[in-house]
């Protein structure tokens, strides 16, 4: 995959963004195109490739509408763990299958494969563009809820100091709702403080 290709990059962005239109409500696609757009300018500010995070983050929601049907498919033909498939992980699932569906039909490179998989509930090894698009994802909203307003301009700043405080945010709301934090993020979160 040539993204120095202005014609190649183009037309692959072209294309992600027809299969969102045709696959995701179009609440979720303004939210893609809000995501890649910082993406962009995340990874502008923190020296990786703009173009890829672009389309990362435009294409990181492409399995967020998928049928049970699809997801089952998805997990059968790339031998995910079938435990993806309960109740409880509901809401993350998109991540795993995004993740192998945008290595089928975009060839993305691994990392940006990655990416899109932690983009949920991160992992303690992220590397600085699979956090890229995890604080793309919170701040490519059109209305941030008030804990989180001042997110953009700390991942502006400081990457890790962004995920940490949205991490801690995420807790205490969850922890409000009585949803225990993934032990995944916990990780993260620790690794996050123990930097500081």
């Amino acid at each position: 995959m040539d993204l120095t290709n202005d014609i190649f990059y183009n037309e692959l962005i072209e294309k992600i963004k027809k299969d969102l239109k045709e696959r995701v409500k179009e609440k979720r696609y303004n939210h893609s195109c809000l995501v890649a757009e910082e993406a962009k300018k995340l990874a502008e500010i923190y020296g990786e490739n703009p173009r890829e995070a672009y389309i990362t983050g435009l294409a990181h929601d492409i399995a967020k509408d998928f049928t049970d049907e699809e997801n089952r498919y998805f997990v059968e033909k790339y031998n995910l763990p079938k435990e993806i498939l309960v109740p409880e992980y509901e809401k993350i699932l998109h991540s795993d299958i995004g993740a192998v569906v945008c290595k089928e039909w975009y060839d993305f490179s691994d990392e940006m494969c990655r990416a899109i998989k932690y983009h949920t509930i991160g992992n303690a090894e992220m590397t600085t563009f699979e956090k890229i698009i995890y604080i793309a994802d919170k701040i490519g909203r059109t209305i941030l809820p008030d804990d989180l307003k001042g997110l953009p301009e700390k991942s502006y700043n400081n990457l890790d100091d962004a995920l940490l405080y949205f991490l801690i945010k995420q807790k205490i709301k969850l922890e409000e709702s009585g949803i225990k934090q993934s032990d995944v993020t916990i990780k993260l979160m620790n690794s996050l403080k123990g930097d500081k």
